[in-house]
């Protein structure tokens, strides 16, 4: 009654405002029902995730990243990679499911059904703000900044928030029409993950290979992330890629969510 309450009082350019910060304190709230650190799992779950693959690569295999000429270079580039990759794959996990879980809700209150997926990518921003603020920290901690370049963080996070919409609007639409996408996107996050520069440089892959990696968003974003916040050097095409990505992700997953709302209210 509160939130049919709210929504009446506002416009309609309003309304989905209002239902995503109605869901996104609900999704806060379930998420951490029950739980004893609460919201501090934001800071946890980057931190071990950090902590493990720092023993393992960085440690036990000792990688060096050529080109970052500071003690913890592997550990700034591990965490730049995981910047981008915790929050994507948590929003990815959770919004590709998220219509379907919803279906009998949606059935009985009818809402702009996007505010779901974009309630899951929105749950995410928690784990992304203390990635970004550990990566920022620690490479002022290592002397590579502040620099005019970082500037382009912000812009970086909102190309990332574009990114992880498209992808999980669609997602959701499709596992909504097609059971079997979880069940791929489960295996396929699997996969991607080892495609993508995140605990490995991409100096130590064939120079000949450099190009394929183009052809993965994820991976265009954490090399420009790499380049903006560490100095990192960019290859040739990086930044045209991801804008193109941009694109088409974000306006793709958009079109296609806005296209197949038809099926859905029918299968409904």
């Amino acid at each position: 009654m509160r939130l049919r309450a709210q929504v009446a009082q506002q416009g309609a350019g309003q309304h989905a405002w209002v239902l995503w910060r109605y869901w996104m304190a609900r999704e806060f709230k379930t998420r951490y029902a029950g739980s004893v650190l609460g919201l501090a799992w934001a800071f946890v779950q980057p931190v071990a995730t950090l902590a493990i693959f720092y023993v393992l690569f960085g440690r036990l295999l000792a990688v060096r990243v050529p080109g970052l000429d500071t003690n913890q270079g592997y550990l700034l580039h591990l965490l730049a990679g995981l910047a981008v990759w915790l929050p994507f794959t948590d929003s990815i996990g959770r919004g590709v499911g998220s219509l379907a879980a919803y279906e009998d809700f949606l059935r009985k209150q009818p809402m702009p059904s996007e505010i779901l997926p974009a309630v899951s990518v929105g749950g995410s921003l928690p784990v992304m703000a203390v990635a970004y603020v550990l990566l920022l920290a620690l490479a002022m901690a290592q002397g590579l900044g502040p620099s005019a370049a970082w500037l382009l963080v912000p812009v970086l996070v909102l190309t990332q928030l574009v990114l992880t919409l498209g992808l999980t609007l669609f997602l959701s639409m499709a596992h909504f029409l097609w059971r079997d996408v979880g069940s791929f996107v489960a295996f396929a996050t699997q996969l991607w993950f080892y495609l993508t520069p995140v605990v490995y440089p991409l100096s130590q892959v064939p120079e000949s290979y450099h190009v394929w990696y183009l052809l993965n968003p994820v991976a265009c974003l954490v090399l420009v992330v790499q380049g903006v916040v560490l100095g990192m050097p960019m290859m040739s095409g990086l930044v045209p890629a991801l804008a193109l990505w941009v694109l088409l992700l974000g306006c793709g997953g958009w079109w296609f969510f806005r296209s197949m709302k038809s099926a859905l209210g029918e299968a409904l």
